[in-house]
């Protein structure tokens, strides 16, 4: 009897593409290319209602920071005395005026270009305007019945005030005792925030939005002759009915899209009107190409798989069984290297992998004991910065408290040394997430320096950089409040010196950052500044006990050494500290950080 053959890997993946793949591929992709393009419709006016929902939660979002805004004016005490006034009475209401229009409008106003104008109406007729009292009088005239029953807040419309276009808001002023209306508060905002909003997305290439408000009248119209006026409804009516919705409506042979938002806050309906094939047309011609391709992709696969199957497959297999045998240790296995073509520059890479594999290894063994040492050496100095921290929340609550008091006393020294003292103990909280940028740790010790500069008024701090550079450079959180403090301690007092002068530089170099922190202190012997350069080049201290760095193991502060350790751990050398000079007449460290443009 003859014995079967059996098929071989060629004809086993044509047999499986031809009956697996493209039998399934005919029968379901006529059903995907009738189901798609209603997808696709379901996506675009899905996305476009997305859209539309995201304009006016940001037109809530705007009127909802106006309203936030203008509360207090609301129940401010010389707001509820100035709608008290005598109307006969010129001079208090001339005083009570002037500090609203100095104090209170400008607080509301400032950073607000958005803003037109405020004004303040008491029922008795007293005005006080920030553009216009004869305006804002007669705003009042017009705007003094909008609101209605238990309304307090209204958008009441377009209006023009030299010729600026401008939506009035009004707000009512309730007596705090009586809760009876006693005026009214009218806002003044240009347009150009309103614009921006509606013209920052997009829809389609010619699709546009615009605004109706709750009594048919358009409030924003790309066509700007349209503005204030009322607009025929007729064709959008059923979709007003609701808070949203949508219709495709076919006007001059064209689909359009028109869908509908109306805002509960504002009483707004937002419409856009946008022509149907600008939101699928390219999703329809990719789907079209998608199928053409996948169909080419095919035929193509079935043409080359056996050709390549055949040929793929020895080589393959082989080497598998090596890399299988690598997997189970035995680094030692090596594959052919004749061939010149990408199986042969497999075969070199797996060999240059398993010969790297074993360098590593031999050097992992070698390095991780000084690794762990090193790892030692950073935990206790970690640890004794943290052993060195005095509850932080806890300084910070209390400083907070005694800013208050200060500028409840007009003490703006206290207040501003207060302040920074905060910052100091917050940017601190954020201790052991070390890694910073060098932006963050400049503006950290600059604070710190302007505490010392309130203790030493005859202190000079030079701080000179490219700010752009800064973000770019890695550095460590409190890494160069160590030296600082070392310039005060070491250079000035311990020399019995008032500090005259702290400069901190930098520049970038070749392979890196260069930070340089320099002072006119009393500087250290050359034999001791010898001793610190060989620690750092070495990366091994041994250095006598005076300096003030940590020395075999204790310390009397956290010094030069310890910085130099958090740095070269973290980013390896050649990154680390450098004294360049120390004599009679100062002191200049450099500290070289990763810069992170190079990686």
């Amino acid at each position: 009897m003859m014995k079967q053959k059996a098929l071989t890997i060629k004809a086993k993946l044509v047999f499986i593409i031809l009956f697996f793949l493209c039998v399934p591929l005919l029968a379901f992709g006529t059903l995907w290319y009738s189901s798609s393009t209603e997808s696709i419709e379901k996506n675009a006016i899905g996305y476009s209602e997305q859209l539309v929902r995201q304009i006016n939660g940001q037109l809530d979002s705007y009127f909802g920071d106006l309203q936030r805004v203008t509360y207090p004016l609301l129940l401010h005490p010389q707001i509820q005395t100035f709608m008290k006034l005598d109307p006969n009475d010129q001079y208090e209401r001339f005083l009570i005026s002037k500090k609203i229009s100095d104090e209170l409008f400008p607080a509301i106003i400032f950073g607000r270009p958005d803003i037109y104008g405020l004004s303040i109406v008491s029922k008795s007729g007293t005005v006080t305007s920030s553009y216009n009292a004869i305006a804002a009088k007669a705003s009042y005239d017009l705007y003094k019945d909008a609101l209605t029953g238990d309304q307090n807040y209204k958008i009441t419309g377009l209006s023009v005030i030299d010729s600026t276009t401008v939506l009035t808001i009004t707000r009512r002023f309730v007596d705090t005792l009586t809760y009876q209306s006693t005026g009214l508060l009218v806002v003044h905002v240009r347009m150009n925030e309103i614009i921006k909003i509606c013209e920052k997305i997009k829809l389609g290439q010619s699709g546009f939005v615009w605004i109706m408000d709750q009594d048919g009248k358009v409030i924003y119209h790309p066509e700007k002759e349209k503005w204030g006026k009322a607009i025929n409804t007729q064709h959008i009516q059923p979709n007003l009915q609701e808070p949203r919705g949508y219709y495709v409506e076919t006007i001059n042979d064209t689909k359009k899209l028109i869908i509908t938002d109306r805002s509960p806050l504002t009483g707004w309906t937002l419409i856009s009107e946008v022509p149907l094939k600008e939101l699928n047309g390219d999703l329809v011609r990719w789907r079209n190409v998608t199928v053409w391709i996948g169909l080419l992709l095919v035929s193509l696969a079935l043409f080359l798989v056996g050709g390549f199957s055949l040929y793929l497959t020895q080589s393959l297999l082989h080497l598998r069984r090596l890399m299988r045998r690598a997997e189970e240790g035995d680094l030692n296995v090596r594959a052919p290297e004749k061939r010149n073509d990408e199986i042969g520059g497999l075969n070199r890479s797996f060999n240059r992998m398993v010969g790297e594999i074993q360098r590593l290894i031999v050097e992992i063994q070698h390095s991780r004991q000084k690794e762990i040492e090193m790892e030692l050496r950073q935990r206790e100095s970690a640890l004794l910065v943290m052993q060195s921290q005095i509850n932080p929340h806890f300084l910070y609550n209390t400083l907070e408290i005694m800013n208050s008091y200060a500028i409840i006393e007009g003490v703006k020294p206290i207040s501003r040394m207060a302040t920074s003292l905060a910052d100091i103990f917050r940017y601190s909280i954020g201790y052991p997430q070390q890694s910073v940028t060098l932006k963050e740790e400049l503006r950290y010790i600059s604070t710190y320096l302007e505490i010392q500069q309130e203790r030493f008024k005859t202190l000079r701090v030079e701080l000179n950089f490219q700010e752009e550079d800064l973000p770019g450079v890695l550095a460590l959180r409190l890494m160069i409040q160590p030296l600082v403090e070392n310039v005060f301690k070491h250079g000035y007092e311990r020399h019995r010196v008032k500090p005259t002068y702290i400069g901190i530089t930098g520049e970038r170099s070749e392979d890196g950052y260069i930070l340089r922190i320099e002072d006119e202190g009393k500087g250290m012997d050359n034999e001791l500044k010898k001793e610190y350069n060989l620690a750092f080049n070495n990366n091994e201290v041994n250095l006598r006990s005076d300096s003030g760095v940590i020395t075999n193991g204790s310390s009397e502060s956290i010094g030069l050494w310890n910085v130099h350790q958090r740095i070269r751990l973290s980013f390896g050398s050649p990154y680390g500290l450098y004294i360049t000079k120390s004599n009679e007449t100062g002191t200049v460290v450099e500290m070289k950080l990763k810069y992170a443009a190079h990686e």
